[in-house]
């Protein structure tokens, strides 16, 4: 990428962005973006620390594995220290990592291609022919001890035959503990069948399992484990190339699911490569890549590695997947602001590693343009690998009689009568009380980018709703302990996890808090203007729609709405409460805007996908109002592509031309 944030706190809130995803991957086992869109966060850090060495924090995420330790955990230190590999995402990335290598040793050295298992790598130690401990990852240096767990793989030989006890008395061997297609599934069965939850995907069952405390329970999820590498102690006899230590590693009883197989050139890597990706779908396992590796030991030692990866290694990750399925049925949600958005109920399918059974088909028009039917057998993609999407209908397939799908004139909830306004492609719910209104903007309100309340989902929030005990947003705070413990189903730490939650949202900024009011055109950076603009929440309360009109990035349209808003009683009776029962507004400096010293002063923007906390017009009357140009198209002069949920081809055309790319949470630090 070319270009870099130039703002600091800019460069320090996208190191904490990023250490939140290495949590939800690491730790939670539930990432939330794909490694593609992770990797792209990592790589706008190390150009900014580039081109800023002096603002590289210690703890900055470019240094860190990210693997965390569970508490309470027992740790033990690596032998031979665990790196990752970095990866590639194009064959021109692939092509340069191979003159790199060659430009170093000044020779083309042999490699060897191996399919990239989707999995949790760890690090096994024998000692005299015995397994004595397995590691996981961890910080590289330290990993946490799974050996309990680790114990119970079945395809393990946790005791080798007295030649190789002999030959090799003391080595560590790395491997990638996966679960199998076959075993994932019938875990799900057996999920479904107790009525719990289905597991998301393969990877992150794996990762899930290893952090079990009964080892007996592991033994259930039939793990796999596929060997990939080998560290020979001081007094075992040196192998001169990795080919040879996986050769071994099958001869003594390891296994080796990886297909190695040995290459002279980026040319036959490639071909290796283009023959994986026919047969992906046939494998036994989940695989999101190939792993390229320099062969030869000695070349291995002269390339070295950074503190985070292996020089002599990079990992080729495969383009996002697709997949074939039914649509069932196309329902409607309604949300909190009233709007229908259809969405396509599937025939569930396995996709990049997860189970896929529902997509949105955003509005009436996009179906209409698609013509997406029920019955109709449709190719689904993730968008960014993460947010399953609709790409096309298999018209060939269409079923005899099938009826063009459209819009309700009724909403499912409330039974009222749905409203079209003319120029406008989204259909509201009638009812200004419907229910499904109601519990929208209770989530809302809750959600991260406002009051942000950790426990209180939509279905917390909607069963509080049904049973009465939360109709307005002041009720969060009225919840008693003794209120949640008679509902069924929630245990005392559930029950104390939601009131710390609620606890520890009260404090909250002004802008924050204007936005989780929910003002109808009043998104996220909107908010944050007026919290600038007015500094304290009565000043804000008080001001006038002349005054408002004069704020550059608020219309006169936003102005009517915000006066609409604090101009009703009911509203200003609920703040009133909100205050009352303990919520803090921290006051914001008064600040002028100054155009030349925002980031994107006289900067070209793309706004691409959906924001969560603003609408387009929003988002580009931010990015207007501090000087900055908006395009539609992508193009060598544009400095930033800000991208939401499905961003589409715009996104992959920055990535080609190295345009800085922003997402959700880097726009509003940005702004």
């Amino acid at each position: 990428m070319t270009g870099v944030l130039v703002d600091k706190q800019a460069y320090l809130d996208l190191c904490k962005l990023v250490e939140e995803h290495d949590y939800k991957y690491y730790v939670l086992h539930a990432p939330s973006i794909s490694d593609y869109e992770y990797d792209c966060l990592v790589r706008q850090l190390e150009n900014i620390e580039k081109k800023h060495p002096d603002w590289k924090v210690p703890s900055s995420p470019t240094e860190k594995l990210g693997d965390n330790i569970s508490k309470g955990a027992t740790v033990a230190s690596h032998q031979v220290s665990m790196l990752s590999i970095a990866n590639a995402y194009s064959m021109e990335e692939l092509c340069e990592f191979f003159d790199r290598i060659e430009k170093i040793l000044g020779f083309s050295p042999e490699y060897t291609a191996e399919l990239k298992i989707d999995g949790i790598a760890v690090s096994l130690h024998y000692e005299k022919g015995f397994f004595k401990q397995a590691l996981s990852r961890g910080d590289g240096r330290v990993g946490e001890d799974i050996t309990a767990n680790i114990r119970t793989i079945r395809n393990l030989p946790k005791r080798l035959a007295d030649e190789y006890a002999a030959r090799f008395p003391v080595f560590d061997v790395r491997g990638e503990v996966y679960l199998p297609k076959v075993a994932f599934e019938e875990i799900n069965k057996l999920q479904a069948r107790e009525g719990r939850p289905l597991f998301a995907n393969p990877r992150n069952t794996a990762g899930g399992t290893l952090k079990l405390l009964s080892p007996e329970e592991v033994g259930r999820r039939n793990l796999h484990i596929s060997m990939y590498g080998m560290f020979l102690g001081d007094f075992c006899e040196k192998l001169s190339s990795h080919y040879d230590a996986l050769l071994l590693c099958s001869e003594m009883g390891f296994p080796v699911d990886s297909r190695p197989s040995r290459c002279t050139s980026f040319e036959d890597a490639k071909e290796y490569i283009q023959n994986i990706e026919q047969i992906r779908d046939d494998l036994p396992m989940e695989i999101d890549g190939v792993v390229i590796k320099v062969n030869d030991v000695d070349a291995r030692d002269l390339l070295g590695a950074t503190g985070k990866h292996y020089r002599w290694a990079i990992a080729y990750k495969f383009a996002p997947e697709q997949a074939e399925t039914l649509v069932k049925d196309i329902v409607i949600q309604v949300g909190r602001t009233g709007v229908l958005t259809p969405v396509a109920l599937l025939e569930p399918v396995s996709l990049s590693g997860s189970i896929v059974s529902r997509a949105t088909l955003h509005n009436e028009e996009e179906v209409k343009r698609k013509d997406i039917r029920v019955g109709d057998s449709v190719l689904i993609e993730k968008g960014g690998d993460i947010i399953p999407k609709v790409v096309k209908v298999c018209l060939a397939k269409r079923p005899d009689g099938s009826k063009p799908w459209s819009m309700p004139d009724i909403c499912p909830v409330c039974f009222s009568k749905v409203e079209r306004k003319a120029g406008e492609v989204l259909v509201r719910c009638g009812n200004p009380l419907c229910s499904a209104s109601e519990i929208g903007r209770l989530h809302f309100f809750v959600s991260k980018p406002a009051f942000d309340v950790d426990h209180v989902g939509p279905k917390i929030i909607s069963k509080l709703f049904e049973i009465g005990l939360v109709t307005r947003r002041s009720d969060i705070f009225r919840l008693r302990r003794e209120d949640l413990e008679k509902i069924p189903g929630f245990k005392e730490k559930s029950v104390r996890n939601i009131l710390n939650s609620i606890e520890r949202s009260k404090n909250i900024s002004l802008g924050r808090f204007i936005f989780s009011l929910g003002i109808p055109l009043v998104g996220a950076s909107t908010a944050e203007i007026l919290a600038r603009r007015y500094g304290t929440l009565e000043a804000f309360w008080s001001a006038t729609k002349e005054e408002l009109v004069s704020i550059g990035g608020v219309g006169e349209k936003v102005a009517e709405s915000i006066v609409r808003f604090t101009s009703c009683i009911e509203n200003s009776r609920e703040v009133k409460e909100l205050l009352s029962l303990g919520v803090s507004i921290e006051p914001t400096k008064i600040s002028l805007e100054n155009h030349e010293s925002s980031t994107f002063h006289n900067k070209t923007v793309v706004i691409t996908g959906t924001l969560e906390g603003f609408t387009r017009k929003e988002a580009e009357r931010a990015v207007l109002s501090r000087g900055g140009k908006v395009s539609s198209s992508v193009s060598s002069s544009t400095d930033y592509l800000v991208v939401g949920d499905s961003p589409g081809s715009k996104y992959r055309k920055a990535l080609e031309l190295g345009i800085t790319i922003l997402d959700e949470e880097g726009f509003r630090a940005s702004l």
